[in-house]
């Protein structure tokens, strides 16, 4: 698939700016997307010091990263739930102020907002960051606070990839970009401590399967009976399975399991939900053959430190545009006239095209994959190279 290209700003004789902000504030998901761009960046110029701003929600899916200098955060929801309060109104202009007077300090050169909205855009704007690049025509006129503007980036177009238009950022500076690529963060040591603990009962010969049901878009969910009939397939291979998601998502998960024979379960598969943070996940998934999972976080965190193969389930969302990147992986969608509607509750009230991807499909792929010859280590294919800062680790 090819896309228009970007005409970069270095053919009108621009220096590569020392100092540039990266601004995603969230969601962890489009955090995750956002990081071959910094690596784009790095890439072609290693000196490069980068900043990036982000929202204290998706700070732990950054922290520490070898790429970044300084991590600017954001407490905007915090801000705004105590700004009800006049009596607040002080402390929390401070605390804005303070995150204002830091990114004066920083004295970046180049801004680029990567999110596309007015409360992303405000932030360059506001400390006077010399250029400001974002895409044109965007949500809430952020794009009038740019000096510099992409082509118009249709955040709904099912056929362009998320990851694609981000690295225009970098193509527009000037550097050279032929494939995407990813650098996570270190994987730290309690986490490393802490999965091994939760895998220190299975049988570790057996590969592990890791389950990713749970989203906060309800249109996006899988009938919990559909996930249940592939527990009960992996029940019959020679896998440990894995369930991750939030702990508002325990009684859902307990519901799925409780039709399960508990004398096989308890040992194969592992009710994780709650147990995980998200940097834990980066140790997780450095021990895993195969996730399933819907178009969510844990889906794409996999994708970025390479899990080596990927079953990722589909509905209001597209699968040209968030599907998991490299030639090894699947993404399973339904064809219907109304998809994709990038809507968090499906607007007909059918849940049709969660509905009619039904377990036969996925069961078939998921068979696909488990029958191949030995991937038990990370694999590049494709069109994706995966940079651990750690690999030589244990």
């Amino acid at each position: 698939m090819t896309f228009p290209p970007v005409e970069p700003h270095t053919a009108n004789s621009q220096k590569w700016p020392a100092r540039i902000l990266i601004v995603r504030l969230s969601a962890h998901g489009d955090v995750i997307h956002t990081l071959p761009l910094l690596a784009a960046l790095k890439q072609h110029a290693p000196h490069t010091r980068i900043g990036w701003l982000v929202e204290a929600s998706a700070l732990p899916l950054l922290a520490g990263h070898p790429e970044i200098d300084h991590l600017h955060v954001s407490h905007r929801k915090d801000w705004l739930k105590r700004a009800r309060n006049p009596l607040n109104w002080p402390a929390v202009w401070e605390e804005v102020a303070a995150l204002l007077q830091e990114l004066r300090q920083a004295d970046y050169q180049v801004s680029l907002d990567v999110q596309g909205l007015l409360k992303s855009a405000l932030w360059p704007f506001w400390v006077k960051i010399p250029r400001r690049f974002g895409f044109r025509q965007t949500r809430e006129f952020a794009d009038w606070l740019y000096t510099d503007k992409l082509p118009y980036h249709d955040f709904k177009n099912p056929k362009m990839p998320v990851i694609e238009r981000f690295l225009d950022f970098a193509r527009v500076l000037g550097a050279s970009v032929d494939e995407p690529s990813f650098t996570v963060p270190p994987v730290s040591e309690g986490s490393r401590q802490k999965v091994a603990a939760l895998l220190s009962d299975t049988n570790t010969t057996w590969p592990l399967v890791v389950l990713a049901p749970f989203t906060r878009w309800e249109s996006k969910h899988w009938r919990p009976d559909y996930w249940v009939e592939i527990l009960s397939e992996l029940l019959n291979q020679p896998v440990r399975v894995a369930i991750l998601g939030a702990p508002s998502d325990r009684q859902a998960t307990e519901a799925m399991l409780a039709q399960l024979p508990h004398a096989v379960a308890g040992h194969q598969v592992m009710n994780w939900v709650g147990q995980t943070d998200w940097p834990d996940l980066y140790a997780l998934f450095e021990q895993t053959r195969l996730l399933i999972g819907l178009d969510s976080a844990p889906l794409h965190i996999a994708n970025a430190v390479g899990v080596p193969e990927i079953i990722g389930l589909y509905g209001p969302t597209a699968v040209g545009r968030t599907g998991p990147i490299g030639r090894q992986h699947s993404a399973l969608s339904t064809a219907l006239s109304c998809q994709p509607c990038h809507e968090r509750h499906c607007p007909l009230k059918t849940q049709a095209c969660m509905q009619q991807l039904t377990p036969v499909v996925v069961l078939a792929m998921v068979r696909q994959h488990l029958l191949k010859p030995d991937v038990s280590k990370p694999v590049q294919k494709g069109n994706l190279r995966v940079v651990r800062p750690d690999a030589g680790r244990a």
